[in-house]
């Protein structure tokens, strides 16, 4: 009996230990953090224009959307019409009467019931924000609209508005991306799972914009793993291949071969090289990495970024703000002693 007490107790404090020990792979709290928050569906009521009084509807329209019409015809769709509503150009309205246009937005209504989901989870990640670090913007008004396949993710207005583009969001597997120049291998970030990843990196580039010149692999791999660190913090219902722009095998692989992919970066010095034709393609996406087995994703200089500072961030524990603050990449992985 006195083992088994004995034996319970170690029990116990090994889970608390382990509880406490990795509190840093836990999110914070954020019952306590309100948020303004508003989505409204542009993409239905412009798909439900009245194209026998496309004027008239425009108008009415304009009543409903003051902030976001205008920025919609003008600035991503560069119509130009500057409020001119009453007569619309027949540019405008050839464009909206077009089939193929309006076939997209009925994929779009279709695909799209409804944004409840999405919207959940862009609260849950402006609030997992604000508490991780406040001095990123988050915006209040968020619009969703069919931009045309004009690539539009998600893109700003204004510091209290932003928009994002359905019909970027319709499956790895929609053929007019192809159509319009998006590589198979890009595609795999073109689904509704992917929308709070776009929205937040958005928000956070802003605040962090994402710097290469003059920069050695080594910095921009640090700068990359220091947003997918955010990026894990504020999207923790995600998995790390969405965020990374994986599919679950190559995540895999670079799991299982994660050494081999430092060692090939160390070996062929590309650490402190600032050749951005032969070190760029390390830290963007790609098909493949070059100089790596072809199963190999690309992008894996940010893997191997998100990895250095995970355990950068385990060792010395920095808040999120003091560690965007940090500049010296190299400090940051020697600090990290990592050793895959």
């Amino acid at each position: 009996m006195k083992f088994y007490r004995c034996y319970r107790t170690l029990l116990l404090f090994l889970f608390m230990y382990c509880c406490a020990s990795c509190g840093d792979s836990r999110n914070a709290d954020i019952s306590d953090i309100k948020i303004s928050y508003q989505s409204y569906p542009f993409y239905k009521d412009f798909h439900a224009v009245d194209t026998n009084n496309f004027g008239g509807s425009l108008l009415e329209l304009q009543k409903k959307y003051p902030d976001f019409l205008d920025f919609f015809l003008d600035t991503l769709a560069g119509f130009g019409l500057q409020g001119n509503y009453n007569e619309p150009s027949p540019l405008l309205h050839g464009f909206f009467s077009h089939k193929d246009y309006r076939h997209l937005q009925d994929t779009v209504v279709k695909a799209f019931p409804d944004t409840k989901e999405i919207d959940d989870h862009l609260q849950q990640s402006f609030r997992y924000s604000l508490r991780y670090d406040s001095s990123i913007s988050i915006p209040q008004h968020v619009y969703y609209f069919v931009s045309g396949l004009n690539g539009f993710t998600a893109v700003y207005q204004n510091q209290h508005n932003i928009g994002i583009g359905l019909d970027m969001f319709l499956g790895a597997d929609f053929m007019p991306y192809t159509s319009v120049g998006i590589p198979a291998y890009a595609t795999i970030r073109q689904t509704a799972e992917n929308i709070p990843v776009w929205v937040m990196k958005m928000l956070y580039e802003d605040r962090y914009p994402f710097e290469y010149e003059e920069k050695t692999l080594l910095e921009m791999m640090i700068s990359k793993g220091k947003e997918l660190y955010y990026l894990e913090k504020v999207t923790p219902y995600l998995s790390d291949h969405v965020r990374l722009g994986y599919t679950p095998e190559q995540m895999k692989w670079c799991e299982e071969n994660e050494a081999l992919i430092y060692n090939f970066l160390v070996q062929n010095k590309y650490l402190h090289d600032r050749n951005l034709q032969k070190i760029m393609r390390y830290v963007t996406d790609g098909p493949t990495s070059t100089g790596m087995p072809p199963e190999s994703p690309g992008n894996i200089g940010s893997f191997i970024g998100m990895k250095i500072v995970r355990r950068f961030m385990a060792e010395k524990k920095p808040g999120m703000q003091e560690l965007m603050q940090m500049k010296d990449a190299q400090q940051i992985l020697e600090a990290a002693a990592y050793k895959p």
